[in-house]
């Protein structure tokens, strides 16, 4: 393994900012080569924690051997907003995933941003960890845009449950997904839950479908089980339920949960006097993937998103 500086950035009132990759050198010069992108904001701890615990699996676990092509992992890029915990960058608020492929002498996060492309740019394929936006937790699943650029096939080898085909629209050509397919590389976007508490389970699932994807692609050689059989799921079979009162939500369902139309998924309580105001059910047959975080839920808030069949 090989630590090496991607950017350094000199500070007047801190120690400098330092971006570090970590290279493993592939037995087989033929074989394909990956890059994984970890944090890119302050309060992506989970992803941060999935990019570290590649970094020791590869150093530590597996036999340099089995390494057959490049590997660079970068756990983190805003290290500034991480210790704050704030999501964005700290001094001007700017989102580093809506910066690439980066400007050399623009602004600040353009330039991070250029940096970091240019030390990822040429991997035949690319991982980027995302946090979930919003206050929804999830099934942790692969986001793919429709630009014309994806790889559906890839991505059903990380064998997680879900693929999220999305819309692409204008603001997407500016993320980190888009802009490594524009030039060549078959980029995914694994999408993390937004808990802050590093969740063993969720973990070692996003863990397992990283390495699955390396020894079905050829990057590594490292036989594990097979997984899911992953469902693509569009805007069209998306059912969106919302809150239709305001209060203290609690679910009655967990996100991966099957369910049925007419089901009762969650109720939601007046605050101050705790009777129940909603009842909230299902509207189709299918998966909870997504789920309200937070216990106090307003008046057509997004309270339960479920992958339906019909």
């Amino acid at each position: 393994m090989k630590k090496i500086e991607i950017l350094r950035i000199e500070s007047l009132s801190r120690a400098p900012l330092i971006i570090e990759g970590y290279l493993f050198e592939g037995s087989d010069p033929t074989a394909p080569s990956l890059a994984i992108i970890g944090a890119m904001d302050g309060d992506a701890i989970l992803p941060l924690f999935c990019a570290s615990k590649m970094v020791d699996f590869l150093n530590n676990i597996i036999s340099t051997k089995e390494i057959k092509g490049n590997i660079l992992i970068i756990p983190s890029i805003n290290h500034y907003a991480l210790n704050i915990n704030e999501r964005f960058w700290p001094l001007d608020k700017t989102d580093l995933n809506m910066m690439f492929p980066g400007y050399k002498e623009g602004e600040t996060t353009q330039r991070i941003a250029a940096k970091v492309f240019e030390a990822i740019s040429g991997y035949t394929y690319g991982i980027n960890l995302e946090r979930q936006w919003g206050p929804t937790n999830c099934l942790p699943h692969i986001k793919l845009f429709k630009s014309g650029y994806e790889d559906l096939k890839g991505a059903k080898k990380f064998g997680l449950r879900m693929i999220h085909h999305s819309e692409l629209r204008s603001i997407d050509t500016v993320t980190l997904q888009y802009n490594w397919q524009l030039w060549g590389t078959k980029a995914y976007s694994i999408v993390c839950p937004i808990s802050n508490v590093v969740d063993e389970k969720i973990s070692n699932q996003i863990h397992q479908a990283m390495v699955r994807f390396m020894d079905k692609s050829g990057v590594i050689e490292h036989k594990i089980f097979n997984a899911y059989e992953s469902n693509i799921i569009t805007k069209s079979n998306l059912k969106i339920i919302k809150a239709k009162k305001s209060g203290i939500f609690i679910p009655k369902e967990i996100i991966g949960s099957y369910v049925f139309k007419g089901e009762i998924i969650g109720v939601i309580k007046d605050s101050l006097r705790g009777n129940v105001i909603n009842e909230i059910e299902a509207s189709c047959e299918g998966i909870i993937i997504c789920c309200f975080s937070n216990s106090l839920i307003l008046e057509n808030a997004v309270a339960f998103r479920i992958a339906k069949l019909r």
